[in-house]
């Protein structure tokens, strides 16, 4: 097995540590756009899945820590919303609260 030489192993640190950054600097819109596939265009829900349009970008915001922290139930949404810092959140729940 090799060992990484030192100035590689700084390169794979470095990268590692800028990864987090980079998901919290992602654009808004593409961290939302997503929620459309199931939530519907804009967050009109085509269906028996809860619509997202109208709703405060406070409520959103609540809605996804609290899938995300395990406080509410869900089959999927919990499994999502893991996957979001607290800054990923409040950019989505920003988004998806001005999709009119």
């Amino acid at each position: 097995m090799k060992c990484l030489r030192p100035a590689a192993l700084a390169a794979v640190v470095l990268a590692a540590v800028a990864l987090p950054a980079a998901a919290q600097n992602a654009n808004p819109q593409l961290l939302a756009f997503t929620c459309q596939g199931c939530h519907g265009t804009a967050g009109k829900s085509p269906g028996s899945i809860p619509a997202l349009q109208g709703k405060t970008a406070e409520q959103i915001l609540a809605l996804l820590k609290d899938f995300r922290d395990g406080g509410r139930a869900a089959t999927v949404m919990g499994r999502i919303a893991k996957g979001y810092t607290d800054a990923e959140i409040e950019a989505i729940a920003k988004e998806v609260a001005s999709w009119k």
